[in-house]
């Protein structure tokens, strides 16, 4: 009986050693593993290094996140930053390239042609040429954009009274201008460099009492 008991233990002993032996051996893969990644390699770059399955990886990864406050790999393998940078550069030019063609005046459809992309990834441009610039819609854009054009009519012709109308039609803008005109001129005068003048609207030789808005041009003035 004692024997057995023995033979029994020394199996047992012998068992506990291997489990050691192995765990060791896991733990030491998984520090292995770990360095790949803090070293740049992704998931299943590492995986393929080790000879482990992505789940297997994938574990190792989850474990020594929660075992070490310092285990921070990149999100990015160096290839897939390198990538990721290039792209960058490329996108960025070509947002740049956008910015110069609307400096030279072009509506969105010709910049798309100039630039041979859809008219969807030029509207992009514009929504973060406005986020950039803290314009809030797309009417607050054609208002930033018509802002210095309106000045420049104004200043060309200090004292003389204008309409939207007639601002529209000296700048050839369309008859949907005619809101931002006014919202443009509003802020020339909180600025001080424009003065409403009111009055009424021109009907040939026959008398009339419709009011009109004219704006007229003070900022040398002052």
């Amino acid at each position: 009986m004692t024997a057995v008991t023995d033979a029994t233990r020394a199996r047992q002993r012998g068992a506990a050693r291997a489990r050691a032996a192995y765990a060791r051996q896991a733990a030491d893969r998984r520090e292995q593993f770990g360095r790949l990644r803090q070293g740049g390699a992704t998931i299943a770059e590492g995986a393929k290094r080790m000879g482990v399955s992505y789940e297997q990886a994938r574990r190792w990864d989850v474990q020594l996140r929660d075992a070490k406050r310092d285990y921070a790999p990149p999100a990015r393998s160096q290839a897939m930053e390198a990538a990721r940078q290039r792209w960058l550069a490329k996108a960025q030019a070509r947002y740049e390239a956008y910015l110069e063609l609307r400096e030279q005046g072009l509506k969105p459809e010709a910049i798309a042609q100039r630039m041979g992309v859809s008219l969807g990834t030029v509207q992009r441009y514009q929504r973060i040429y406005r986020k950039h610039s803290g314009i809030g819609s797309w009417w607050g854009q054609r208002s930033a954009e018509l802002k210095p054009r309106i000045l420049a009519c104004l200043q060309q012709r200090p004292g003389v009274e204008l309409s939207a109308y007639d601002l529209q039609r000296k700048l050839s803008l369309g008859k949907d201008h005619t809101y931002s005109v006014h919202a443009v001129m509003r802020d020339l005068i909180a600025e001080g460099l424009a003065e409403l003048v009111p009055g009424v609207r021109d009907r040939g030789v026959a008398p009339s009492v419709a009011p009109a808005r004219r704006y007229r041009y003070v900022g040398g003035d002052r």
